[in-house]
């Protein structure tokens, strides 16, 4: 009895305190680095002296002990993921924290979500975990509420049981012994620890409640809100479905509402080798490869492959789809193919000379691609892929503008290189160890963040007033001039 009690005190102290942590992190805005001492990813002068601006800035409120490992920008939400695999979710756009989940345990890994219209999908080691993504309102947990009330629902009637035999104690005996009375205040304290305990852990189970995998994900999902797509190390490719009470109607691309409270049978599709890499989906097909080098373009809603083409290499980098359409697949074969997404038409390919292990980013018209030798390429991909520029300090992309595209050096020094002739025009350089949360749009919004949680959003300075235009163009031509490096 004595191992019981402690092991129930244990259990409230490290509930009580992941509760505490998760209402810390729900703020709307975080103390500012000059309260807390501690520095920012990089110096605000040195990007204000260059023409940028800070956005916003805000701090996630991290649990003791633990730092950020990662940074994700998904639409409209900036997600940061902490060494202790909880997630804080902030609105990219006016950097107000929205919500802060515990997502699973330290032997676990936690993917990067997929996003579809709002709703943010994590793939961890043992299950798939949704949340609307402007409260944080597990989606599982609200679909399984009927379940859920009729277990808590039995949980009080036996409480009520053990209610009434304590008050049965209470009631004094005559003559009764003083170690009777010790007995009845041993049992109430006891039935009290155990109440408290179950409500926390039932906290925390509803952050957790999902969809739990019969298999480890091997790689980042993504998702069309009716299935997510998740790569599975041992050779498939698996769709889970995630909308419950939906049919696929056979014969047809149509889905239609059902009687049915039992989830359907997911589908999947075997490759016959590891797929770790990250698919991607369109309006119709989801796109997807494995290390058997064979891109695949299947109908989202069931397991028939429209096309397939063979690489001659390993694809261990994550899909990509241009603006265009273009289904982009880099291949440990020296290539990245680009295909046309409803035929499979090859549009282009591009030798890079050494194997392509990252995947490849598209800002408009341009393709941005990296190898370990030549750094960072940029392909003009109306081109049919033809070579722009090169930089050889490249590392990864952070995000681009119409006219710039900001680049981590090898040094990691924050780079603002010209999009035409790939000159560059300045660079900052970061805190060690700052992370930076790709922005794959054209808005040229930085976000960084340092392990210690001090996030910042920084842009172009937007300029007003009449020759602003001209002095873009001004720039854009005089770049263009510029001998390529």
């Amino acid at each position: 009895m004595r191992a019981e009690r402690q092991t129930l005190w244990m259990m409230l102290v490290v509930a009580g305190g992941v509760l505490a942590v998760s209402a810390a992190g729900c703020g709307i805005f975080g103390r500012g680095a000059e309260d807390e001492g501690l520095p920012l990813p990089v110096a605000p002068v040195v990007l204000t002296s260059n023409g940028m601006e800070i956005r916003w800035q805000t701090r996630a409120l991290l649990t003791p002990a633990t730092h950020l490992t990662d940074l994700w920008v998904r639409d409209g939400f900036l997600v940061c993921h902490g060494s202790d695999h909880r997630v804080y979710v902030i609105d990219a756009k006016t950097g107000v924290r929205l919500w802060s989940k515990d997502l699973a345990d330290a032997h676990e890994t936690v993917w990067p979500p997929a996003v579809y219209e709002g709703d943010l999908w994590f793939a961890t080691t043992t299950r798939l975990i949704g949340f609307h993504g402007a409260d944080g309102t597990n989606i599982v947990a609200q679909t399984e509420r009927g379940k859920r009330e009729v277990k808590q629902a039995a949980r009080r009637a036996r409480r009520a049981k053990w209610e009434a035999r304590v008050a049965a104690m209470r009631i004094e005996q005559p003559g009764e012994m003083p170690e009777h009375r010790a007995a009845r205040a041993k049992a109430e304290a006891q039935i009290a620890q155990q109440v408290a305990t179950e409500t926390m852990l039932e906290t925390l189970t509803v952050d957790r409640e999902g969809i739990e995998l019969e298999f480890a994900p091997a790689g980042p999902p993504a998702t069309n809100g009716v299935y997510v797509y998740v790569p599975d190390g041992k050779g498939w490719l698996q769709a889970v479905l995630v909308v419950p009470n939906v049919a696929y109607v056979r014969g047809g691309e149509e889905l239609r509402r059902v009687e049915r409270d039992e989830r359907l049978v997911s589908w999947g599709r075997w490759t016959g080798d590891a797929v770790t890499a990250g698919p991607v989906v369109d309006d119709v097909f989801v796109y997807f490869g494995g290390r058997n080098g064979v891109v695949y373009a299947s109908r989202q809603n069931v397991r028939r492959v429209e096309w397939e083409y063979q690489t001659e290499g390993a694809i261990v980098g994550d899909l990509k789809r241009t603006e265009a359409g273009r289904i982009l697949a880099a291949s440990l074969d020296y290539s990245l193919y680009a295909f046309r997404g409803t035929s499979g038409q090859r549009d282009w390919r591009y030798n890079a000379g050494e194997r392509i292990r990252r995947a490849p980013y598209a800002f408009g018209n341009q393709v941005f691609v990296f190898t370990q030798q030549a750094g960072l390429t940029a392909l003009d991909s109306s081109a049919k892929g033809k070579v722009q520029w090169r930089l050889a300090e490249g590392n990864d992309i952070i995000t681009a503008d119409a006219e710039t595209v900001y680049v981590l050096s090898r040094g990691n020094d924050l780079l603002a290189v010209g999009r035409t002739g790939g000159k560059v025009r300045w660079g900052a350089p970061l805190r060690r160890r700052s992370l930076i949360g790709t922005n794959e749009t054209n808005t040229g919004i930085l976000y960084l963040a340092t392990p210690e949680g001090q996030i910042l959003a920084a842009a172009k300075k937007q300029e007003a007033g009449p020759g602003a235009g001209e002095k873009a163009a001004e720039a854009k031509a005089a770049e263009a001039k510029a001998p390529a490096p």
